[in-house]
């Protein structure tokens, strides 16, 4: 029989329940569910949870390490700065902890060892990008959590969302995957990135001091749920680490398409985030590179040579 590698398994949901009825201090019974995952195999798993006295938790499990290179140090970092806002009031989706006072656990699947965590649930729908309101608020909140993260601390390294991140891996996996009759639109992307990555030259060494730090490095408006009070919660922090804030501002609105949408709605995200941190202008002319970098992050993200990803989306579900 020839030997197979698994590239991807599924921790059946049973499962989970025993692990967090074993570890956590939740009362009985206890059922989870597994988000669904039909075409996004390349992120982590997560499981609806919901204890014996009607408390719904969020429960992760991580993707292999070697997807961004994480180590156990970069997930700790992770679970201590959200416990760090949550401490400062900061309204986002924080961390768990077992019976034992830990946070941060791990499991041996077929592909590996994986990582897990269990957070609390973020309640309410899905920031609405017509909303004006939400949108200062999201802007508002993206600064409190910039500002208030400038006195964070751990011990735990993450790796940083730096232009080697964010650039130079990206292109060498979309170099080595689009081959054939896309090296045309290879050549576009390498030049369109190379430009934005000059333009970044003058302006990042007169960033101010607290241009660079943590960072929630994906935000975007299905990752901030707004309950019937119009309070957000924020969540799904797998892409933080410690890099630039106006990258974080474009990566947000890149996922929101905020930039070709009515003007109003990208003025209403910015009052807000202004209200708490004003951009330098070097900060706000980084934007507009950081946007392009942004896709080419996302080719890459996508491009990758694990099999998880696949060849094509699936059609007329």
């Amino acid at each position: 029989m020839t030997p197979i590698r698994i590239a991807r398994s599924f921790v059946a949901a049973e499962s989970v329940a025993e692990i967090i009825a074993a570890e956590y201090d939740c009362p009985p019974p206890l059922s989870a569910k597994l988000f669904s995952k039909l075409l996004r195999t390349q992120d982590n798993d997560h499981y609806l949870v919901t204890a014996g006295d009607g408390v719904q938790y969020a429960f992760r499990i991580y993707q292999q390490g070697a997807r961004f290179r994480r180590t156990e140090s970069d997930y700790l970092y992770e679970i201590d700065w959200l416990n760090f806002l949550k401490s400062r009031d900061l309204p986002v989706s924080y961390p768990i902890p077992r019976k034992d006072g830990g946070y941060l656990s791990r499991l041996e699947a077929p592909e590996g060892t994986r990582y897990y965590a269990m957070f609390s649930l973020a309640y309410g729908d899905p920031m609405s990008l017509k909303d004006p309101e939400q949108l200062y608020t999201m802007g508002e909140t993206m600064a409190r959590i910039h500002v208030a993260s400038n006195e964070f601390a751990t011990p735990h390294a993450r790796k940083p969302i730096d232009l080697a991140f964010l650039l130079e891996r990206p292109l060498d996996r979309i170099g080595r995957s689009w081959t054939d009759d896309r090296v045309a639109n290879l050549d576009l992307v390498t030049a369109a990135a190379e430009e934005a990555r000059d333009e970044l030259k003058g302006l990042l060494d007169k960033f101010p001091a607290d241009g660079w730090g943590p960072i929630g490095g994906d935000f975007h408006q299905s990752s901030v749920f707004f309950d019937e009070t119009n309070r957000p919660t924020f969540f799904n922090f797998d892409l933080c680490g410690p890099g630039w804030r106006a990258y974080d501002i474009a990566s947000f609105l890149s996922n929101g398409n905020l930039m070709h949408a009515p003007a109003e709605r990208a003025e209403a995200f910015f009052a807000g985030y202004f209200s708490v941190r004003p951009l330098t202008e070097e900060e706000h002319a980084a934007i507009a590179p950081f946007l392009t970098i942004r896709r080419v992050w996302l080719m890459g993200a996508f491009a990758r040579e694990d099999g998880l990803v696949g060849h094509t989306f699936v059609g007329s579900i």
